[in-house]
């Protein structure tokens, strides 16, 4: 009898870890759950890339030591401020995803604000092919001039990124209201940690083994060697 109630206890267990296991936090992997793009003179990422357009173009710049692209203001007239960025279809084409856009950006007061516009199933210009803070999607971020490079995490619950964007699935933009440097922007369908730690294993600072956080890496920080 004793021995009955021991087996069905540790069925009981096993049940409840295989319930447990269904409902994990999914693990980050470069390429299947998360993108990203390291951004300077010479621009590096795995299937996120930044575009050069029309009313989006940037320039190499140097923050803090620290190598980016910068939104110039002025250039060449209002509306000349914006940052595109193209997801490789083959991670992410169409339908209607929650997803997270984290910005590595520099805390500066010479920009009023940044926004996020991106390519959804929601309101906005376009029918909603560049909804952001303006459309209700999150509040507009409100650089507070650290003169730091610091993280936003943009929170989009009906991305469709069907390349409606100008041709492109997001931009990152001060609509003409001072420069902005960014650094690295990553695109995940995973829930990054709330205090993203950019050098860290999905933003998490823990030491993992050299073949582990190769596998997953969120980039890797460019500094200035000059």
């Amino acid at each position: 009898m004793a021995r009955h109630i021991q087996l069905t206890i540790i069925l009981l267990i096993q049940c409840l870890l295989i319930s447990l296991g269904a409902f994990a936090a999914e693990e980050p992997v470069e390429g299947e759950n998360f993108i990203w793009v390291d951004l300077g003179e010479e621009s590096d990422g795995v299937l996120l890339t930044q575009s050069e357009q029309g009313d989006g173009i940037t320039e190499p710049a140097v923050q803090d030591k620290v190598d980016c692209l910068e939104n110039p203001w002025p250039y060449n007239g209002p509306g000349h401020n914006h940052m595109y960025f193209k997801i490789d279809d083959a991670f992410l084409f169409g339908g209607n995803h929650n997803a997270w856009i984290v910005m590595e950006y520099f805390d500066s007061n010479k920009a009023e604000e940044i926004d996020c516009q991106y390519d959804s199933n929601g309101a906005g210009p376009v029918n909603g092919a560049f909804r952001g803070a303006g459309d209700n999607a999150f509040p507009i971020l409100k650089p507070e001039g650290t003169d730091k490079w610091r993280v936003h995490i943009w929170v989009i619950k009906d991305g469709r990124f069907e390349n409606r964007a100008n041709g492109s699935d997001f931009r990152l933009s001060s609509h003409g209201k001072g420069p902005i440097w960014i650094n690295r922007v990553w695109l995940s369908t995973i829930e990054p940690p709330e205090n993203f730690d950019p050098d860290g294993l999905f933003g998490t600072p823990y030491a993992v083994n050299a073949v582990s956080k190769l596998a997953t890496t969120w980039g890797q920080l460019k500094t200035d060697t000059e």
